[in-house]
């Protein structure tokens, strides 16, 4: 978790669809390529810098809304 409440995970970006949904925290996330994308405070996943699947939230923590911990599970669904 970063001080903005962006999770990243140890998935790599490249190795999920963009159509997946991301399960964390008891919800089902959809992709975004940016923040931009989304509506304020909406959260979503998106593929950061390094490479790997991170969760975000526009304008908002998403670890804070989710309840996101260090060691949080995560599962993909391929869509």
């Amino acid at each position: 978790m970063d001080h903005y409440g962006n999770a990243m995970t140890g998935l790599r970006a490249s190795a999920v669809r963009r159509d997946g949904r991301l399960v964390m925290g008891g919800r089902r996330l959809g992709h975004a390529r940016v923040y931009s994308e989304t509506l304020p405070g909406e959260i979503f996943w998106y593929e950061n810098s390094l490479g790997l699947v991170e969760v975000a939230a526009n304008a908002a923590s998403a670890a804070a809304t989710l309840g996101l911990r260090v060691g949080t599970v995560v599962e993909f669904e391929q869509g």
